[in-house]
């Protein structure tokens, strides 16, 4: 019922290279225009803009992206279930904007609603680029299992997936995805995050489109270039994977 409950929470980018997986953060209150109208770009996927979506994201990274894997929390806690639960060394405190109670730094095990808690909080002082940093350790941590699972459990981690269709859309094979399972692995994550602390980025308010509605003074996200203009963006991204390569 909420407005906003079908808009995409987290979006990143994943390339997977020479045995390392860049995680390329993508801020879902970006501001993008297609056919002269505005929107955020966490409404593209529930707007049926997947192509739009894929085409400002590939201008954004200087990536030509064409896979996609859309999930909802539904699998990601199944798959930690699975696991029986998962391991974080948590860097940052989480604090509930409702409540004020805060979960503290430190090592431990975790249930999948705790991780859920996790990776949704955005009550810091740059909210979800603070949160990306969590999500980027969650992911880490998920790697860092999943690096330790034997070949008959990532099968059935791949099944299970495949058996919670309604909780996923791709247009990855099925062959795509074990082989992805299979290189995250084996592979180490590297996190690429351009932050407010670059000075690329500006806050604002526009009028926004969201199906045949508008909506007026919407908080969101621009480059400091303007709207679309994302050059000095995509350079920062490409450094950092050069420099990690």
């Amino acid at each position: 019922g909420y407005i906003g409950g079908e808009n995409t929470d987290s979006i990143f980018v994943m390339l997977l290279k020479n045995n390392k997986v860049y995680i390329i953060h993508i801020p879902r209150d970006l501001i993008v225009k297609i056919d002269d109208d505005l929107f955020k770009i966490n409404s593209l996927y529930l707007l049926k803009k997947t192509d739009s979506l894929l085409s400002e994201v590939s201008k954004l990274t200087g990536l030509n992206i064409k896979k996609y894997f859309v999930f909802d929390l539904y699998i990601f806690k199944k798959t930690i279930d699975y696991l029986g639960g998962l391991e974080v060394d948590l860097k940052y405190p989480v604090t509930d904007a409702v409540t004020g109670y805060t979960l503290m730094p430190g090592k431990r095990k975790f249930s999948s609603d705790w991780i859920e808690f996790i990776v949704r909080s955005r009550y810091y002082p740059q909210g979800d680029f603070e949160r990306m940093k969590n999500q980027f350790i969650i992911l880490t941590s998920l790697k860092e299992r999943l690096s330790n699972a034997s070949e008959y459990e990532l099968l059935k981690l791949f099944n299970l997936i495949l058996q919670s269709k309604n909780h996923y859309e791709t247009n990855l094979t099925y062959s795509d995805i074990l082989k992805i399972i299979k290189q995250i692995k084996k592979s180490e994550f590297k996190e690429i995050l351009i932050d407010l602390n670059s000075n690329l980025w500006i806050s604002d308010y526009f009028d926004i489109k969201l199906n045949s509605y508008s909506y007026f003074n919407v908080s969101g996200l621009i480059p400091k270039a303007g709207i679309g203009n994302y050059e000095e963006i995509k350079k920062e991204i490409q450094k950092k994977i050069t420099q990690e390569y």
